[in-house]
């Protein structure tokens, strides 16, 4: 098993109650990881300086949309995002962010069609992006 992907899996399930909760995730928790991700890797020697820095990218995208679009992406997203692609590189968070907006465009539909939400409503993204990080997990652990 991953070690990387399971530490993800869990900082980004921990931070999901936050964001369900409080629609904030604690500033703190993202910079944190990616420190503990970057010392992990030293040690573990599992996954490259390049493809380290590289893994940033999709978050800072992320970072990128908040600011232009003022919140409608939240900018503790994409603190979020780059702290797991630092941990998981570029392939991984790419592949988990691609399946978490699946994931929220699907239940989104399905809320506008019940009538739960309107447009104009915001959902936290982080349960969609743990969701796609523990289907990660399970198929690896499966397959």
């Amino acid at each position: 098993m991953n070690i990387s992907l399971l530490l993800t899996c869990i900082f980004l399930s921990v931070l999901s109650v936050s964001d369900v909760k409080t629609k904030t995730v604690p500033a703190w928790a993202s910079p944190a990881f990616l420190l503990l991700s970057g010392v992990l890797h030293l040690f573990l020697k599992d996954l490259s300086a390049a493809a380290f820095f590289a893994g940033l990218l999709p978050g800072v995208v992320l970072l990128v949309l908040s600011l232009v679009f003022r919140a409608s992406v939240g900018c503790g997203d994409g603190f979020a995002a780059m702290a797991c692609g630092a941990a998981l590189g570029p392939e991984r968070i790419m592949a988990a962010l691609a399946a978490a907006f699946v994931f929220c465009a699907v239940f989104c539909v399905i809320l506008l069609l019940l009538k739960r939400i309107h447009r104009s409503d915001s959902l936290p993204f982080l349960p969609f992006l743990a969701s796609s990080h523990i289907i990660m997990l399970i198929a690896e652990v499966i397959l």
